[in-house]
């Protein structure tokens, strides 16, 4: 109840700044009624006040597309695996031992784009909207050597389908929204593939490397300028694209990997 409150004194202060206009008729009638006596002024009004605006109490329907980049990083579980040969055994050295390298974080971000759909409902000041997108998921990973130094710095890319499913509160311009994204990752990038192949089987880099569906959550805020808009949002990897192994399968390492991003995107709404 209390929030309801100070959403209804929020949304009226805002009306009460400018917003509500109430304008005379084009064709105003000035005349005397049947007596004689009264002069009476017909107006109509332009459009209802920003404050009733947000308070109807029905639904409203909304689509739009919007599109975008993304910085995007990876979160791997570091592990030191077997380099395999093209017949599936431990590549060995000069010495006789077998191959090592190290999979190491990259605190670096990569860039992304995403491109999508979406439908917005609308009551009042609340808003639903679910989108479906394609995005590719950027980030570094590096691979090291046994002694150290760098073997191989991965810039990684994922593609996945997503649908979020937003929830938020919004003004006359401006928006804040959550919810949950449904992934559904099914390719990587040909660099993160040439990488890969060192340690895993070529034919097993493809759709079925990839958990799926996965659910990250995302957070942030838009701004709208008629009938275009800008947004900002943050989404939180929460669970690995991927639960494969690496290596020999007499030592396998567990290969995880999420995805922090920011995307930045700009776009049409049809109200």
């Amino acid at each position: 109840m209390h929030k309801k409150i100070f959403w209804f004194f929020l949304f009226f202060i805002i009306s009460f700044g400018g917003f509500a206009q109430i304008v005379a008729s084009d064709s105003t009638i000035a005349g005397k009624d049947t007596s004689g006596n009264l002069e009476i002024i017909k107006l109509k009004y332009d459009t209802l006040s920003y404050a009733e605006e947000y308070r109807r109490d029905y639904w409203r329907y909304q689509s739009g597309l919007r599109f975008g980049i993304s910085q995007g990083r990876f979160f791997i579980n570091e592990n030191t695996i077997d380099r395999l040969s093209t017949s599936g055994n431990p590549v060995i050295d000069e010495q006789g031992k077998i191959v090592k390298n190290a999979f190491i974080n990259n605190e670096t971000y990569n860039t992304g784009y995403n491109a999508g759909v979406f439908m917005r409902m609308v009551r009042g000041s609340f808003m639903f909207q679910p989108e479906l997108t394609y995005s590719l998921k950027s980030g570094i990973f590096d691979i090291l050597n046994k002694d150290g130094s760098l073997n191989k710095r991965v810039k990684g890319g994922v593609s996945s389908i997503d649908i979020p499913t937003l929830i938020g509160v919004r003004s006359k311009t401006s928006r804040v929204f959550l919810g949950p994204t449904f992934n559904f990752p099914f390719a990587m990038n040909s660099d993160m593939k040439n990488a890969l192949k060192d340690f895993k089987n070529v034919e097993s880099l493809n759709h079925k490397f990839f958990n799926r569906p996965i659910m990250n959550f995302n957070v942030g805020f838009g701004f709208e300028f008629n009938s275009f808009f800008f947004d900002v949002r943050f989404e939180k990897g929460i669970k690995s694209y991927s639960v494969q192994t690496l290596g020999p399968v007499s030592s396998p390492k567990l290969f995880d990997l999420m995805v922090d991003a920011f995307h930045f995107n700009i776009g049409y709404i049809k109200k």
